[in-house]
């Protein structure tokens, strides 16, 4: 399952990620991702992943993911909501690659998360 939707009243837009994923989900948040972008500046991410099937996730949709590549060069900051030590160490990795400032936080530092990207 893979969601997304801009928090009300805020430059933040919030991912849900957590089960398989499916290309097609991909390609409706890319959408949605996408005017986001165009239409805050800054903008931020809070990416939120619960328990991660990886032998769920169709080989299309991470075509789609490698689709995206570009769209976190307008992106400010993006908070990483995980419990999952794998994943933490992938976003801290990753990192040094983009530009936005990328910072993880476990699933109970959600308003700690929040207010770091509010700020």
């Amino acid at each position: 399952m893979l969601t997304g939707r801009q928090i009300p009243d805020t430059h933040i837009f919030e991912i849900e990620y957590a089960g398989g994923l499916e290309a097609a989900e991909f390609e409706a948040l890319r959408g949605d991702l996408e005017a986001f972008l165009d239409a805050n500046d800054p903008a931020d991410l809070l990416a939120v992943y619960g328990d991660v099937e990886l032998t769920k996730i169709e080989p299309k949709a991470l075509w789609e993911d490698l689709r995206s590549a570009g769209l976190e060069k307008k992106v400010r900051r993006a908070a990483l909501l995980t419990d999952a030590g794998w994943l933490a160490t992938l976003a801290k990795a990753g990192s040094h690659f983009i530009q936005a400032d990328v910072r993880v936080f476990g699933h109970a530092e959600r308003d700690a998360a929040l207010e770091w990207l509010k700020s």
